[in-house]
């Protein structure tokens, strides 16, 4: 599933919140996320917000660990749109505790 690219004047920063499911690889549940996405332009590339939900969107069914996703997502928003920085905050519960995930990066220019 890729992430499509849209061009647009320049801005300081983004910021998206969403909310998206995985499978717990231990546990075999869904694990509900809330996910804030903040990054920091470059080139006037932004995010094409539907096709990144379809992104999020992909994960429904996937087994995959909280630590593995957030890095994840880094890595295909650094490979999409080459942002300076950006940051993943992942939210979630797991036997009554508030987990909370994240990976920031420094992403090379992907040129794109």
């Amino acid at each position: 599933m890729s992430i499509e690219v849209i061009y647009a004047e320049s801005v300081d920063s983004v910021s998206i919140r969403a909310e998206f499911e995985a499978v717990c690889p231990l546990t075999k549940t869904v694990d509900h996320y809330e996910l804030t996405l903040t990054y920091v332009p470059r080139g006037g590339r932004y995010l094409e917000l539907q096709s990144f939900r379809r992104y999020l969107d992909s994960f429904r069914g996937v087994e995959i660990f909280h630590e593995a996703l957030a890095a994840k997502i880094a890595v295909e928003v650094c490979r999409a749109v080459g942002p300076e920085y950006v940051r993943v905050e992942l939210w979630s519960t797991f036997l009554g505790m508030g987990v909370i995930v994240v990976k920031t990066s420094r992403c090379a220019d992907s040129g794109s």
